[in-house]
């Protein structure tokens, strides 16, 4: 019998072996199979945007108004925090230093808000009409009306944008030649003050997680035994923190955070479109372009290209006697060309490969 029972068991042993491995066998069979499955990857990129598209073409112009009452509620909270908690602590250290972090914290306030609101409210450049450029025979597919250089049609405003960069929803607007500065430009300050608040804000929140509240009792109770006073046992409890002061300030702090990272990443990548003098839309296109020239063994030259530093000055209109002084301060100075033609007065001196 135990023979029997031995050989069984080495029997049943096998017969699982040779099944596991023929599920393997099967299980790797079908895995080669739909490797070898060819996928239509645009048929599947458009169905998935599809969905997205609809929502956007519906509901862009609601989304927007959400996204930018959100913007302003966001100013609004981190304003509020730095004068609720961050103020009263330097005030307690030195007033001098307090009055220079409030006019310097202002400055930048005063340019974020100054330069969100005027790429809220400008209009960022339509074309005329073809009577008053009928030099442009370019017509665009979707809207009919004449097309200029660097012009392109935006779906959710439904209308040709002169220099079109994006449509931005934080704005509810369209981002192009005449509000592209003061989109930059908040974006700028924006970073810059996240940067003066992690370093003004670190001794702040360091303290508020460090202190507990004050309106707790001093002491311990006692009773009197008729001769001596005597502390009464009870259950020791910790104090209790400043539970909302510092919800806020963590609260704060990461949101601070997000925000750094989205818009410095944001803030480097337009910097470095608008060093080589392009847009968000012409870097996909010239890209293609550079591709192409390689490939035939040719030089792709950018003709909007006119180095480093003249790009900056025409970006930020630094013309007819501005200075730099109209970037640190608000401006409403227009920005250099009316968005329609691009020849500018050292057009024959720029050399541009990227």
């Amino acid at each position: 019998m135990r023979i029997i029972s031995k050989l069984f068991l080495i029997s049943n042993f096998v017969v699982l072996k040779i099944t596991r491995k023929q599920i393997w066998k099967k299980v790797r069979q079908k895995i080669c199979n739909i490797s070898q499955v060819t996928i239509d990857w645009d048929n599947l990129t458009d169905r998935f945007i599809e969905p997205i598209i609809w929502v956007v073409d519906h509901f862009a112009d609601s989304l927007g108004r959400i996204f930018v009452t959100l913007v302003w509620l966001l100013i609004l909270f981190v304003v509020g925090v730095a004068y609720w908690i961050g103020l009263p602590y330097y005030l307690n250290i030195s007033e001098g230093c307090t009055i220079v972090l409030v006019i310097f914290g202002h400055w930048i306030l005063l340019n974020v808000v100054f330069h969100y609101w005027l790429a809220l409210i400008t209009p960022p450049g339509h074309p005329p009409s073809a009577e008053d450029i009928p030099h442009i025979k370019s017509r665009c597919k979707k809207c009919q009306s004449v097309k200029p250089e660097r012009t392109h049609h935006c779906s959710i405003c439904r209308t040709c944008i002169l220099r079109m960069d994006h449509h931005c929803p934080w704005l509810n607007n369209c981002v192009g030649h005449f509000n592209h500065r003061y989109f930059f430009l908040f974006m700028a300050y924006v970073v810059l003050g996240m940067i003066f608040l992690f370093i003004f804000g670190a001794p702040v929140i360091i303290h508020e997680l460090s202190i507990f509240d004050a309106s707790e009792p001093i002491g311990y109770p006692v009773f009197n035994n008729g001769s001596h006073l005597l502390p009464v046992v009870e259950e020791v409890t910790p104090p209790r923190p400043r539970s909302l002061r510092r919800g806020v300030a963590v609260t704060v702090t990461i949101l601070c955070a997000g925000i750094l990272a989205a818009l410095g990443a944001l803030v480097g990548w337009h910097a470095r479109l608008i060093s080589r003098g392009e847009t968000s839309i012409e870097n996909l296109t010239n890209k293609d372009n550079r591709e192409a020239n390689r490939l035939e063994g040719r030089v792709f030259v950018n003709p909007h290209d006119y180095g480093f530093h003249e790009n900056w000055r025409i970006f930020l209109g630094l013309s007819e006697g501005r200075t730099w002084w109209c970037v640190f301060f608000p401006s409403v100075h227009p920005p250099r060309g009316d968005g329609i033609s691009w020849c500018f007065k050292n057009d024959l001196t720029h050399i541009s490969y990227r």
